[in-house]
């Protein structure tokens, strides 16, 4: 049922929810279960076709509201081929009743994110500090909810200070894909602190919040490795070894702050209506020596 765009598409789900997976097993210090895999896969396919589905359905109506924690309905509505339904479908047959009350509550969270219209303009009057709150409360809940849904499908006891360690790691992920974003969501008319800083050219602003970013969540994840197993915690080897992992999606994303700085000192101001100049080609030597560079650093 499924176009060959679709499955192009699919696969780019896959693979950053395969690098989530790749996170918290390391963290546990065990692979998935073939059992946790497919509600992965199922995750991911029910991730992308909400995510097209909240965009196209959005620019149709003004009353996204009535969505409000019932994404059932609202994939009645939005997707004639039922597809999204089907994936959602498959995630509810396979979770444990225990589990499916939690994984729910998580799922509304993100989908009443997605179909609310949170990240249209929001102050014409141009209060910074204001929208810049509004955004960044924006960006920590999709993503840290985001994140935690995947979480809540493994089979694995679930700490508060896992919770809390994995949403700054969620909220970090949601700024990088927002940081790699800007041509795009601009496009879009998607507001993020990085589209509104970047036409504020602003980098510094958003290198200061990135870098604070990746600093709560190196903080939140040795808080794991001080903590005793029965508390939640985690031996220290394996919290390390864990923030290797997400220092490698750290190190490519500043090679795009880097990129965006050298646009802003060639131009003037970055040219964010040009997607050859603005969209980071991670293909080129140029980035690939920068990010492998970026990478032996450690943070």
């Amino acid at each position: 049922m499924m176009t060959s765009k679709e499955k192009r598409r699919l696969k780019h789900y896959f693979y950053g929810t395969t690098y989530l997976s790749i996170i918290f097993c390391s963290l546990r210090g065990q692979i998935r279960t073939p059992k946790e895999k497919h509600l992965f896969t199922n995750l991911a396919a029910l991730a992308y076709f909400f995510d097209d589905l909240a965009d196209s359905f959005r620019k149709k109506t003004n009353s996204a509201i009535i969505w409000q924690d019932n994404p059932e309905e609202y994939g009645q509505s939005a997707d004639e081929r039922g597809l999204a339904l089907h994936f959602l479908h498959n995630i509810y047959a396979a979770l444990p009743p225990v589990d499916l009350a939690v994984f729910r509550e998580l799922m509304h969270y993100v989908f009443n994110i997605e179909t609310t219209g949170r990240q249209q303009p929001l102050y014409a009057a141009g209060n910074h500090d204001l929208e810049m709150a509004e955004l960044r409360k924006i960006t920590a809940e999709k993503g840290g909810y985001s994140v935690l849904m995947f979480r809540r499908v493994l089979a694995h006891p679930l700490s508060a200070a896992e919770q809390e360690a994995l949403f700054e790691f969620g909220a970090l992920i949601q700024l990088c894909d927002d940081i790699f974003d800007i041509w795009f969501d601009l496009r879009e008319g998607t507001v993020t602190i990085a589209t509104t800083l970047a036409q504020e050219k602003n980098m510094v602003e958003l290198q200061q919040i990135f870098n604070r970013q990746v600093q709560a969540v190196v903080s939140a994840f040795r808080d794991l490795s001080s903590m005793r197993k029965n508390q939640g915690g985690y031996p220290r080897f394996r919290v390390e070894t864990t923030l290797r992992i997400i220092h490698f999606m750290v190190s490519i994303t500043r090679v795009c702050l880097l990129h965006y700085a050298d646009l802003l000192a060639e131009h003037g101001a970055l040219p964010l209506h040009d997607r050859k100049l603005m969209v980071v080609d991670m293909e080129r030597w140029k980035n690939r020596t920068r990010a492998a560079l970026a990478v032996l650093k450690s943070e």
